[in-house]
């Protein structure tokens, strides 16, 4: 009883959260820059596979698309325990690169991200992961888009503020300053919905992910070089992401 009192309870207080996000979304946003798009709104259901430029990125998204009940696959391991709880509200789907737990919570992330998706929602993937200045993709993603048998949109974001790893190591509130006062500067974000990439359920897994993968790699290349004039991420099937999905099978 005292177990689903603390759920419920959680639960609620996840809620108020998400409903103060929303109306920063709604709100705030547009107040500190203008949020254009490009490109078909994404079909539901659908993976959204985003390039990550920086900490405000799915704000961006998510107003771009109107579907404030957008939820994301998200990285938290820092020294904060409150952002654990508001990323929660916000995104729901967490995963982890601390070895302690990384492959039982980002197995039960995957299926839990997949019956989600087949109730024909929508989610943000990052496949850069967290530390995007790394330039690599992991294959997160496309396990996701395979096992549900939904599409995925690459997602562009032009003339953002790049992330830039000091800020790791600053303050979130002063951290999230420095950002709106960069935002402030640019006035502007576009938001590029890509062509679909569809999986292929005739190919085993594997091959389908590394399908999947390359072609993303080809994607985000065109985002980096058009907005930012600089290369995009690369994709190998001996780094981490493979290693991650074999993992989850």
């Amino acid at each position: 009883m005292l177990r689903l009192l603390k759920k419920g309870t959680l639960f609620i207080a996840g809620e108020f959260v998400w409903l103060i996000y929303s109306a920063i979304i709604f709100l705030i946003v547009p107040v500190v820059v203008r949020c254009k798009k490009n490109g078909k709104l994404p079909p539901l259901p659908s993976v959204l596979c985003v390039m990550h430029v920086g900490n405000f990125d799915p704000l961006f998204v998510v107003r771009a698309t109107r579907r404030y009940r957008t939820k994301a696959v998200y990285q938290v391991d820092g020294p904060y325990p409150f952002l654990r709880f508001l990323y929660w509200s916000f995104w729901r789907f967490r995963v982890s690169q601390d070895p302690s737990i990384k492959e039982s919570l980002n197995k039960k992330t995957i299926s839990d991200a997949v019956a989600y998706l087949q109730r024909k929602k929508t989610i943000m993937v990052y496949p850069e992961g967290y530390w995007n200045w790394e330039r690599r993709l992991y294959a997160g993603v496309a396990v996701i888009a395979h096992r549900a048998n939904v599409p995925i949109i690459p997602v562009g974001i032009e003339n953002g503020d790049i992330f830039d790893p000091e800020l790791d190591y600053l303050p979130p509130l002063k951290a999230a300053r420095r950002v709106i006062r960069e935002y402030s500067r640019r006035k502007w974000v576009r938001i590029h919905f890509g062509t679909p990439v569809v999986p292929n359920l005739h190919l085993e897994e594997r091959d389908d992910i590394n399908r999947i993968m390359t072609m993303i790699e080809t994607e985000f290349n065109d985002f980096y070089r058009r907005f930012y004039n600089k290369n995009g991420p690369i994709w190998s099937p001996e780094q981490q992401g493979v290693r991650t999905v074999s993992q989850n099978n």
